[in-house]
């Protein structure tokens, strides 16, 4: 029984899905979409023919974290021991995730849980993702950590290092991939930039903890760097959170090197951060990708569970509420020959979650 509920959900999880459906059968794999953000799921299901055995119609978010707690838990409890999987796959970090995984293990089944072992220390950030993350992990039997630092940090918490399996993450198997399909939209961007001689740099900011003084921040200092550097195209859309849309409207919408659009389908975004210069992100898949084909990334979030990629140099994250210019700076000068180190993964790692999950059967 797989599970998926938000885009970044359906992107890292459908891999695995194909691949265990070539070794075991549709018949013995059931793909279950909770409902959470439907909307959100649409555009990537149609591009990728995606059909669910189950669509759940009352698991959509409220703003209330209580209240979507208690009624994941509640639902995937009765259906959970309706179908009586042997295993639950789970991904990430949401509240539906962790209401699944923990109605999963109320029931008895086996809890497998993709991109296992990501951790920032602080239950404030992100919030509520971090708290999530260490629900998911404690009652999960089955751990699949990306990297050999996500190992260690379950391995610190007292996980049986024989559970964990570092294996890359498959959204970098969906990343790969979808850089092989071209995309009219992105086409369309690139000619763009570069009739006009320019550069792009794209910009995706949304996460629940910049809300406030933090988007402000951000949003001024953009301003203020594409006003400075008109050689660059900035390029974002128009995210649905109403909070980030405030701001872009405000300090960006009307520079004459911006572009701002609707809300781009997957393979339009996987081409525009190819060719970007650098990329500015609060997203923890961006992140991941970047560092894969080696774009120079400014993280707009305090603190990130992906360090791997400031270790490797490849990104920056803004710790430093005074310094978030001097990161653009950085990105802006930041050279980069050639890009060998893939921290997530070489686009295999669904094929090895597979071959592991089938053991547990």
């Amino acid at each position: 029984m797989i599970i998926i509920g938000t885009r970044p959900e359906l992107i890292k999880q459908i891999p695995v899905y194909n691949e265990c459906i070539k070794k075991i059968g549709k018949q013995n794999v059931l793909l279950i979409n909770s409902g959470q953000h439907q909307k959100f799921l649409n555009l990537y299901i149609k591009e990728n023919n995606v059909k669910f055995d189950l669509t759940l119609s009352n698991m959509q978010s409220t703003s209330s974290l209580k209240y979507n707690l208690k009624k994941s838990i509640d639902i995937f409890y009765n259906l959970i021991k309706k179908i009586n999987p042997n295993i639950v796959l789970i991904q990430g970090d949401t509240t539906t995730a962790a209401g699944c995984a923990y109605a999963g293990s109320l029931h008895g089944s086996i809890i497998a849980h993709n991109e296992a072992g990501l951790r920032t220390f602080d239950n404030k950030n992100p919030f509520p993702e971090e708290l999530n993350r260490k629900l998911i992990t404690s009652v999960s039997d089955i751990h699949f950590a990306p990297t050999s630092l996500n190992q260690k940090n379950l391995t610190n918490e007292g996980i049986d290092k024989k559970k964990i399996y570092v294996v890359g993450n498959p959204g970098i198997d969906s990343f790969l991939n979808a850089l092989k399909k071209p995309s009219q939209t992105a086409k369309k961007i690139i000619n763009i930039a570069n009739k006009e001689n320019k550069k792009i740099v794209f910009l995706t900011a949304h996460r629940r903890e910049s809300i406030g003084n933090n988007f402000r921040t951000l949003f001024i200092n953009l301003e203020k760097f594409f006003k400075k550097n008109k050689e660059y195209l900035l390029v974002t859309s128009k995210h649905p959170n109403n909070f980030a849309l405030k701001y872009i409207k405000k300090y960006i919408e009307n520079l004459d090197n911006s572009l701002i659009t609707k809300p781009y389908d997957y393979f339009t975004t996987c081409n525009i951060i190819n060719n970007s210069d650098f990329v500015i992100t609060d997203s923890g898949g961006i992140q991941e990708e970047c560092a894969t084909i080696g774009v120079p990334t400014v993280v707009c979030r305090r603190i990130t569970e992906r360090i791997e990629a400031e270790k490797i140099g490849i990104a920056k994250v803004w710790r430093n509420k005074k310094n978030f210019f001097s990161l653009l700076n950085w990105a802006k000068n930041k050279k980069i020959n050639k890009w060998s180190k893939k921290p997530y993964g070489k686009g295999n790692s669904a094929k090895k979650i597979s071959e592991i999950l089938i053991k547990y059967i």
